[in-house]
């Protein structure tokens, strides 16, 4: 099939039927030029294939050693395809679904007719209904060839699965909705069990079908025995013992009895060592266990091989399944075991990832916004309040977009100050908390004044209308028309409702509270305490300090009691209860509670303030300088490799490659004229591409704000000499940004902007520091635009140390 009939088609397809009409598609021939693609099919750096396409791994696959090795007998034409089917389903059972639709892709590509390939890839994207429904619409398109009976009921059960798209107007309602996801889930484990009568040997039906039965839940179908599911996979392991299942037996007994999943704890790294989330899934298990150690040696495991992947591979880290969550985790149970000042550092380095708005910003769960929460939990709960001042004018909290995120801070801000007992600064901070609070109520007022117009607007408008009416009358017809058809205007965010502003009332109530609280203790005012505590909803073991600290060191030390029953296995808690009792002059009873926390503490800074200030009572104790107990080995924790050797603990940007491209005029532009300063490379498509040009309008204009901030701005086309110079003599617009000819794209390749499965060049934007370094980059088929957010964006990440 030629390249013009594909994009033909293209035109004139709907996605998914462009997709089913195209039995070889990975096989088809690579675009000519980028402006052919523009005007004959889809738009430059979009897929030949369909939207479904377009997202997801765009650049080749490669064997990855650390895979589980998977047996999954297919009809692949060629080796390579069958091994990448397999290290595929590998990854799904890790949920590494972005690298697992990669290995789906690149097997399509070895064997473009391999149906099974699509059933992969509709397998990695179940959450994304869109895409999941073109790629197994495709998958049963080809199975009526060359395809197994086995291999047809994998493909036809998920069929069943998959919702089909249906136009708004005709999607049920929310209740039906569920309804008929729980009947599709039924009919799923009905298909998949008839599977596994046909076929008993298959060893990853039955892991697919255990998963399926704990996925069920989700859909409105119980699991009526969890022992059920636990013997089958049980099959599983008697088959396979080093089987990547044990992922699934962890989320089994997760919630319900984590002790049945000790041994899965112990083997699921192994099992798969190269899957981050495969070492990541045993902390779960471990911190409901309260073994914090060990969950912290699993979700550090998990940081290192997602690090490594990614330098390797050059992904940004948010753009890594799972990895933000892993990470804040880790920080909570750093601060479990006292590891205080790695939480700080790890809390720190979250902050300092590469934002961007589809995965990392301010407002989303994203590394920034979990850093930013785990960075003031440290500080907060181990009462590092100096150091929270520092962050002050720091670049880790700057101040956010986000009102009750701001606030939050402030409040904390608020608390050092006067902890710290600079009460001058402290109520300047207080004094613009309460300016918000005013600013709050005001609005209350506007809206309920509002609510109350428009209630007697439609009185008003009922009572006029009941008067007017008549049998014939057709003035009730006009009535109903409305006055102006204009468009509403759209707003880029909605104005909050009234409920909404007033539980933010209630949120910086609470904040206020906790600063006047905190003000009360330095100034041992009882009264004003007591009435502000129960409105600040203190963290317990604050507040048993705080209380300890105003006089009533009795009911701290109830506090710090529970605190130590609630949180076993905790540092703080045992080092804040050891402080109080010492305090209160019950020595032997501090002394029993000390030899609890020397086990508890065996990882612990102790040069943390809160241990620090236990020195006089470990020398009373008999202990050491270095007070801290070894956590004695344990036998269920199987083979664990040295840490160093899973990858490194923090990610590092890698280095940009070297590269050299031509001015419209011929002249050679080495990469190398920029080395020493921070640049902004933009991998445009040429001007036969519309999307490129709304990209270059867009940063165009904000050229001189990027040399401002030191940032030069340079963009490299795929067009030739001669194209780039007759582009731009035809656009008759200034361009302040330089534009150079990459004509054989090999730069391209090198940066990674190239779709390896469809061999075409794709969009990318790329920040490199002084040190060649890539601080944040974008590649996709579609241009980033946003030149305000990336212009904020580099002079974040270029100041940050």
């Amino acid at each position: 099939m030629s390249v013009r009939i594909v994009r033909l088609f293209a035109a004139l397809l709907t996605p998914a039927a462009f997709l089913a009409a195209s039995p070889a598609i990975f096989a088809a021939e690579p675009a000519k030029a980028e402006t052919e693609a523009s005007s004959d099919g889809p738009a430059a750096g979009h897929s030949y294939h369909g939207e479904a396409f377009n997202e997801g791994p765009r650049q080749a696959a490669v064997l990855i050693d650390g895979m589980s090795p998977i047996k999954f007998e297919t009809s692949a034409k060629t080796p390579a395809a069958q091994k990448f089917i397999e290290q595929g389903i590998a990854q799904l059972h890790g949920f590494w679904y972005l690298e697992a639709e990669r290995s789906f892709r690149q097997a399509a590509k070895e064997d473009p007719e391999l149906a099974i390939a699509y059933w992969g890839m509709t397998m990695a994207n179940t959450n994304n209904t869109s895409r999941a429904r073109s790629f197994i619409d495709k998958a049963m398109e080809l199975r009526k060839t060359n395809t197994t009976r086995r291999e047809t009921l994998y493909i036809e059960a998920l069929d069943r699965l998959i919702p089909k798209q249906k136009p708004d107007d005709k999607k049920p309602d929310r209740e039906a909705e569920r309804e008929q996801k729980k009947k599709r889930t039924e009919r799923y484990l009905s298909d998949m069990e008839r599977l596994l009568h046909d076929f008993p040997d298959d060893v990853e039906a039955r892991a697919l079908l255990a998963l399926q039965l704990w996925l069920a839940e989700r859909s409105g179908v119980k699991i009526t025995s969890r022992y059920a599911v636990n013997a089958l996979l049980g099959e599983v392991f008697a088959a396979n013992p080093m089987h990547p299942a044990h992922h699934y037996r962890i989320h089994l007994w997760d919630s319900a009895r984590p002790d049945n999943a000790v041994q899965s704890a112990a083997m699921c790294g192994p099992a798969s060592p190269g899957i981050a989330h495969m070492w990541h899934m045993p902390g779960h298990i471990y911190s409901k266990l309260k073994r914090y150690n060990d969950a912290a040696w699993q979700q550090e495991a998990s940081a290192r091989v997602d690090h490594a992947h990614m330098i390797r591979t050059r992904l940004m880290p948010d753009q890594i399944h799972n990895f933000a969550h892993n990470n804040e985790w880790l920080v909570r149970n750093l601060l479990h075991v006292g590891r205080v000042q790695d939480a700080l550092d790890l809390s720190r380095n979250l902050v300092s990832l590469p934002q961007h708005p589809r995965y990392n910003t301010w407002n989303k769960r994203g590394s920034y916004k979990y850093g930013r929460q785990r960075l003031i939990q440290t500080l907060t709960e181990y009462a590092l309040w100096d150091e929270l001042i520092k962050e002050a004018g720091g670049s880790y909290l700057p101040p956010t977009e986000d009102d009750a995120q701001q606030e939050e801070w402030l409040g904390w801000l608020a608390v050092a100050q006067f902890m710290t007992g600079d009460n001058r600064q402290a109520s300047r901070t207080l004094r613009s908390l309460q300016r918000r609070s005013l600013v709050l109520q005001t609005t209350v007022l506007d809206l309920e004044d509002e609510k109350a117009a428009e209630a007697d607007k439609k009185d008003e408008a009922e009572n006029k209308a009941a008067e007017s009416a008549k049998p014939d009358d057709t003035s009730k017809k006009d009535a109903e028309k409305p006055e102006d058809a204009k468009e509403p205007e759209k707003k880029e965010k909605p104005a909050p409702t009234l409920d909404e502003v007033k539980r933010h009332i209630t949120q910086l109530d609470q904040i206020l509270a906790r600063a006047r609280a905190a003000e009360a203790v330095k100034k041992k005012d009882l009264k004003t305490f007591q009435e502000q505590l129960p409105k600040g909803r203190l963290n317990t073991l604050i507040q048993a300090q705080w209380q300890a600290e105003i006089g009533q060191l009795d009911e701290g030390i109830k506090l710090a009691e529970k605190a130590v029953k609630d949180g076993p296995s905790q540092v703080r808690p045992l080092a804040v209860l050891v402080d109080l009792l010492w305090k209160k002059g019950k020595k032997d009873e501090a002394k029993k509670h000390f030899a609890t926390l020397q086990e508890t503490a065996s990882t612990a800074d102790l040069n943390t303030p809160m241990l620090a200030k236990l020195a006089p009572i470990a020398k009373a104790a008999g202990a050491k300088t270095d007070w801290r107990l070894p956590d004695p080995p344990k036998a269920d924790l199987g083979e664990r490799p040295p840490l160093n050797e899973l990858g490194p603990f923090r990610w590092q940007p890698y280095q940009a490659p070297t590269w050299g491209a031509k001015a419209p005029d011929g002249k050679l532009v080495a990469g190398e004229e920029f080395d020493g300063k921070p640049r902004l490379i933009i991998f445009y498509l040429g001007f036969g591409c519309l999307h490129c040009i709304d990209q270059i309008h867009a940063f165009s204009p904000l050229y001189d704000e990027y040399k401002q901030a030191g940032i030069e701005v340079v963009a490299i086309s795929t067009e030739s000499v001669e194209e780039l110079k007759q582009g731009l003599d035809n656009f008759g617009e200034e361009i302040n940004i330089p534009l150079l000819s990459n004509g054989d794209k090999h730069i391209f390749k090198e940066f990674r902007c190239w779709d390896d499965f469809e061999d075409q060049p794709l969009h990318g934007t790329f920040l490199i520091d002084h040190r060649g370094k890539v601080r944040w980059q974008d590649i996709s088929y579609e241009p980033f635009n946003d030149a305000d957010f990336l212009l904020k964006e580099s002079k974040r990440l270029l100041a940050l140390p």
